[in-house]
């Protein structure tokens, strides 16, 4: 077994520590000047309101508290307003949750260096080439809050020049040799707090600017999106998601511009249409926000709730650079619904067609449809226990006019439903006893059937038939007690109201209770074969018998 050394022992203590602090981020300040520390563990305010979660700050190397008036806090940035020796050291910023423990912490170590306007371990380098446009010298800090006000900033040369105001932000058009060397911008801001009551505080920043022979070979160039790109968008909740394209819920869309940089001073925006859009403005409803992934700088452009508006504007995404533009530009259009919405419309057509059509069949066939069901399917549909002897009783009545029905042609429709559909019926001239009474014989018929069949004729009848007595009783047995239904038989040469001419004798209450019975139309030879629709109509309105043979649609009666 290894002896371990107590030395040995400490180094991995040290090295097992700083891994668990997940390494510190390194801050260089000029002794007297900002010392700003921007927290990445917070990136959005509304994901930490939630479960309750706060930022806390701590000075590792001194009193553990950071209050005012020495430094100025908000919601992710703490700021050391002026920075001495004694307060370099190590600093951390943690997440703790609703009980006060700390779920991250981040770790920064601000080293505090004096004498001279810079230090080499922060300088941002800027390479030119000769006879060439020179870049941008970025001088203000986009980390300082709105909070400070920024008045004004002076411009050093290898830190003992002081450059005349026209220097500007240090553009080119030309570079020369002579234009090489540290540029040191220092910006004086002021405090908005009564505890510093109108102060000035100062930032620096450094720049190696080197001018070579040459040209410059990198070129800014956006990745993605591609220009023309157009991103489809639901306008109730967006689910879609591309490939550069985030969909969150909400109706919030995310769209990421991804682009390859060539100095650290390239600008990298949005604009609607021609207008420039807000950066970090999360209160807005159209803004964008900038971090850097593998190497690209992005800029995520926000719409909070996509609407009407925004489908008609033009989205850039710009690279604003000294040695070229470059841009792209997006549109979006209302995403197409789903696929499974034309599959449920065209269920809900199929199915309403198919009840259209079922029903217009079904009106059309219903008789053939329910001779159907009785003679090939045994379907019943009356009650065979109801006490009835006949299935029909055939009341004849005496027409005023030439459309009767022959002699012959009822004798023969009798005969044809007792022998070939097997119907039992109640003739007067055959089924009543000689010397009864004819209103007792024909109520006794009436409520002894099931169907009370009239049929007109223009020949003079026996005394039970030829009787509006009869007749009278007939209807108010069939219609007013509703024991027995009334199947009405009319001609075709009669014309429709001829069965109202007929009964005009009657009451008005059993003339319009006739007139609610079921028609059919006898139309002569036509009628005569036992397919044509007289016979469907008619054993349609009987009651359901088995057919006593065959049925023979060719024969006729003769």
């Amino acid at each position: 077994m290894v002896k371990m050394t107590p030395l040995f022992m400490f180094l991995v203590l040290s090295a097992t520590k700083e891994l668990v602090r997940g390494g510190h981020t390194s801050v260089h300040v000029r002794e007297g000047e900002m010392a700003v520390l921007q927290c990445p563990l917070r990136t959005t305010k509304a994901g930490h309101r939630e479960g309750n979660l706060t930022l806390a700050w701590r000075n590792h190397s001194g009193p553990g508290e950071l209050q005012e008036p020495a430094v100025w806090r908000s919601e992710d940035t703490l700021i050391i307003l002026r920075v001495w020796t004694n307060q370099q050291g190590s600093y951390s910023c943690s997440l703790l949750d609703a009980s006060g423990q700390p779920l991250r912490t981040a770790w920064f170590n601000i080293t505090v260096f004096s004498g001279q306007c810079y230090t080499d371990m922060d300088v941002y380098v800027s390479t030119c080439y000769l006879r060439q446009s020179c870049e941008k010298l970025t001088c203000t800090s986009d980390s300082i809050p709105q909070n400070f006000t920024t008045h004004n900033y002076t411009w050093y040369k290898n830190c003992n020049t002081e450059l005349p105001t026209d220097f500007g932000d240090g553009y080119l058009t030309s570079a020369s040799e002579s234009d090489s060397g540290y540029y040191t911008c220092t910006s004086y801001y002021t405090y908005n707090s009564s505890l510093h009551d109108g102060q000035v505080f100062t930032l620096s920043r450094t720049m190696e600017r080197t001018v070579k022979k040459g040209s410059s070979q990198v070129m800014p160039k956006i990745i993605k999106p591609q220009d023309g790109e157009v991103i489809e968008v639901d306008m109730e909740v967006v689910i879609k998601v591309l490939v550069n394209v985030v969909f969150s819920p909400g109706s919030t869309v995310v769209v990421v511009c991804s682009a390859v940089l060539s100095s650290a001073i390239d600008l990298l925006h949005w604009m609607e249409n021609i207008s420039f859009v807000e950066k970090n403005q999360e209160t807005l409803p159209v803004f964008y926000n900038t971090s850097e992934e593998n190497g690209h700088q992005q800029a995520s452009l926000v719409i909070r709730q996509v609407s009407e508006e925004q489908l008609r504007n033009t989205y850039t995404c710009q690279v604003e650079s000294p040695s070229g533009n470059s841009n792209v530009s997006i549109t979006f259009q209302q995403k197409s619904p789903p696929q499974f919405h034309f599959l449920v419309l065209g269920i809900v057509g199929v199915f309403a067609v198919t009840v259209v059509v079922v029903t217009v069949v079904y009106v059309k066939l219903k008789v053939d449809i329910i001779l159907f069901l009785r003679d090939d399917l045994g379907w019943r549909q009356h009650n065979v226990s109801d006490g009835k002897r006949y299935d029909a009783y055939v009341l004849c009545y005496k027409s005023d006019t030439e459309s009767g029905v022959s002699e012959e042609d009822r004798r023969q429709v009798e005969e044809v439903l007792e022998e070939e559909y097997g119907y039992s019926l109640c003739l007067y001239d055959r089924d009543v006893l000689p010397g009864e009474a004819v209103a007792e014989a024909v109520l006794g018929c009436i409520e002894q059937s099931r169907r009370l069949i009239l049929v007109p004729s223009s020949l003079g009848l026996n005394p039970g038939q030829d009787s509006q007595y009869s007749l009278l009783t007939g209807l108010h047995a069939a219609l007013v007690e509703r024991q027995t239904w009334l199947v009405l038989v009319q001609t075709e040469s009669a014309p429709d109201s001829q069965v109202d001419l007929d009964l005009d004798s009657l009451s008005e209450a059993l003339r319009l209770l006739a007139q609610s019975g079921h028609t059919v139309t006898w139309r002569g030879s036509h009628s005569k074969p036992l397919s044509s629709p007289f016979w469907k109509e008619l054993r349609y309105r009987m009651p359901a018998r088995t057919r006593q043979c065959p049925p023979k649609d060719e024969r006729t009666i003769l």
